[in-house]
């Protein structure tokens, strides 16, 4: 008798919960040890985190699934 194993069945895809990045900021520590989220970033600068931060989405929605540590 063999016993059906879903872990095994290749034709099983497991989806990947979808994660989308719903706001950032940049966090900077001074000299002197303080650490502070600066969240007003002008236009311009922001336009280029925001489309690498999209590219970083992208890549985890097409990685191989992780249900640990991710």
């Amino acid at each position: 008798m063999v016993i059906y194993n879903p872990v095994d069945d290749d034709s099983l895809e497991i989806e990947k919960p979808k994660r989308q990045i719903v706001g950032w900021s940049i966090r900077v520590e001074w000299d002197n040890g303080e650490v502070e989220d600066i969240a007003d970033v002008p236009d311009d600068a922001a336009a280029i985190i925001d489309e690498y931060l999209t590219e970083i989405e992208q890549e985890q929605q097409t990685l191989p699934y992780q249900h640990c540590g991710e």
